[in-house]
């Protein structure tokens, strides 16, 4: 996959994660973790046939926003 569509993709899967986890730290319950979870490593796998590299990106992109939201 060239590599513009490749950020593209990202950004755009990244959007809709993000998306879900419109809630403080404080607000978010199990569930709401958990399915966070649930999304980001569905998300993630759609990148594993493309290479690792490529899941470790999308992956890590996620796991920053994850951990921003326990930091904040």
């Amino acid at each position: 996959m060239e590599q513009q569509k490749l950020f593209y993709n990202i950004c755009n899967d990244l959007w809709a994660f993000a998306k879900t986890l419109d809630k403080t730290k404080d607000q978010m319950t199990d569930d709401d973790w958990i399915a966070a979870i649930s999304l980001m490593e569905k998300t993630s796998e759609k990148y594993k046939s493309l290479g690792d590299d490529e899941y470790d990106l999308a992956y890590s992109s996620m796991m920053i926003i994850m951990d921003y939201i326990e930091k904040s």
